[in-house]
């Protein structure tokens, strides 16, 4: 009772929170431990801490009312109808589109309209999402409040729309189309800001400094629940921040301009000064910050006119490619199914229509499997720019693996023994009697998995890193019989020894070779003695 797990936690079987206790965002509990009634923990893996989010005692201290009034009932019930007619809305210009060239000219007429609706799609969710959040939420008030009431169940709505836009155009983030979405919404950014993933945010909450930098999987300005309330408050990145991925950065936060927040990491309770860098859940200052060589402005901060419009170019089709390969694979499975109907009986056509459903999703998968291949080739370690041709390429293939293989086939196969064939033709290397459930792969070529290994839900083999605006990228190595628990991340250049262990909410750092029969835990990683 009353108790709070933050955003990003962890809990292994066994575990207990009791009542009153809290345990901070990015924070893990081992198997079996017990957290004490009023009891506060940080960290992960967590310990005792007095350095928890001042905005919780605020909110613990309000009174809580229990059970749901008619009227809060009603306004939710009609949250959900929105939301699903929303769903339609933003079917509804392409599937029109499609459906009338199919009746009005002819099938194959249906088919090229199908291959073109891309961007129609992109456009109607974006115009949906924004133009719904603007009438449902216009401004967002700093200040603690009930999670029922009115704003409470606005905010729940807006969060949910916004969530549906990470779903079903994915491939918009993390290209220079982000920054303008993100303004579309409401949110501060500045000039030459980079963003990749972006849920669960404020937009009109967010301040993101010019030439910042959010990496993929981050958090930044998430609103705060507990007790039954939501804390707002306004989060800013300073002018050439940097944000790693996994990162969570609490709402309130201030990053200073020219700070690092590295890889999984919590930033301090009280703000990150000017020109530091921080890493870990607890954050731990890091006096001095690898180099990334010298690569010349126009390459990393101040691009040309001819790169730029060549990334936006090469973005629009990274943004719209999915939809329209997904549509396409739809259109072609539903005449399967016509042709199908047409030559037999009912229970015939219901028997195979799954089967061609299974067949057109293998086929998308090798379809992007090929792009990889034409596109990219085998990845090998390098050190590119962010405004290189290179980074264009491969985070096309990123975008179209990422939004096209993924959820049409890869998310149902994970911690099944059909995931890592998937995952070889994209060419990550493989062996016998593995048990993997993440699909978070970027530079296939460069992942090594043993024989026997497990790798858990969620967990990142990283192998590149956006630091200063160069991408580094090389290989990951996980042993045989090793396992790697949910959540955790392997950076490039690592590698979890043979029957080692990486527990859950973990990160292998940089260069880390983790012993064979070793047991490693938290953020950074540490030894564990059995």
């Amino acid at each position: 009772d009353r108790a709070f797990v933050g955003a990003g936690s962890v809990l292994e079987p066994g575990s207990a929170i009791c009542a009153g206790a809290m345990l901070a965002e990015q924070s893990s509990t081992g198997r079996g431990q017990i957290i004490g009634a009023g009891e506060r923990w940080a960290g992960s893996p967590s310990a005792p801490s007095d350095r928890i989010d001042p905005a919780l005692d605020e909110m613990d201290a309000v009174p809580w009312t229990r059970g749901w009034t008619r009227a809060q009932l009603g306004s939710v019930v009609a949250g959900l109808a929105l939301l699903e007619l929303l769903s339609l809305v933003m079917l509804a210009p392409s599937v029109s589109f499609v459906w009338w060239a199919l009746l009005t000219i002819n099938q194959l007429a249906g088919l090229i309209a199908a291959a073109l609706v891309g961007p129609v799609f992109v456009a109607t969710v974006c115009v949906v999402v924004a133009g719904t959040r603007a009438i449902v939420l216009r401004r967002t008030p700093v200040g603690v409040y009930s999670a029922r009431s009115a704003l409470g169940i606005r905010k729940w709505i807006v969060d949910k729309l916004l969530e549906t836009s990470l779903t079903v155009t994915n491939s918009l983030y993390a290209t220079l189309y982000t920054v303008v979405w993100l303004r579309m919404l409401g949110a501060k950014v500045g000039r030459g800001a980079e963003v990749s993933t972006a849920a669960h945010l404020d937009p009109d909450l967010l301040t993101l400094g010019r030439e910042s930098f959010v990496a993929d999987m981050a958090g930044v300005g998430s609103a705060t629940f507990h007790n039954g309330h939501v804390a707002f408050r306004r989060t800013e990145v300073g002018a050439r921040a940097f944000v790693g991925n996994a990162a969570l950065v609490p709402s309130g936060t201030r990053l200073g301009a020219g700070s690092l927040v590295g890889v999984q990491t919590v930033p301090p309770p009280d703000g990150v000064p000017d020109g530091t860098s921080w890493l870990g859940s607890p954050a731990i200052n890091l006096p001095t910050r690898q180099s990334s060589g010298d690569f010349a402005e126009k390459l990393t901060y101040a691009p040309s006119r001819l790169r730029l419009v060549e990334r936006l170019i090469i973005e629009f089709f990274r943004i719209t490619l999915p939809a329209s390969l997904i549509s396409v694979a739809i259109y072609l499975y539903l005449l399967a199914v016509s042709t199908v109907a047409r030559a037999t009986d009912l229970a015939q056509t219901v028997l195979i229509a799954p089967l061609l459903a299974l067949l057109t999703s293998v086929l998308l998968v090798a379809l992007v499997a090929g792009i990889k291949w034409l596109v990219i080739g085998a990845y090998r370690p390098r050190v590119e720019p962010l405004w290189s041709r290179f980074v264009r390429r491969s985070e096309f293939v990123t975008g179209l693996y990422e939004a096209t293989a993924v959820p049409t086939l890869l998310y149902l196969l994970a911690g099944t023994p059909f995931l890592p064939p998937a995952l070889r033709l994209f060419g990550a290397k493989i062996g016998r009697r593995t048990w993997i459930a993440t699909t978070y792969l970027t530079e296939f070529d460069l992942v090594e998995i043993g024989d026997g290994a497990m790798v858990g839900r969620a967990v990142s083999l990283q192998t590149h890193l956006f630091e200063d605006r160069v991408m580094k990228m090389s290989t990951v190595r996980i042993g045989a019989g090793a396992t790697v628990g949910d959540r955790a991340v392997v950076l490039y250049d690592a590698s979890v020894g043979p029957d080692a262990a990486l527990e859950p909410l973990s990160l292998a750092m940089k260069g880390e070779q983790l012993p064979a029969l070793t047991r490693w835990r938290g953020i950074p990683a540490e030894g564990v003695l059995s």
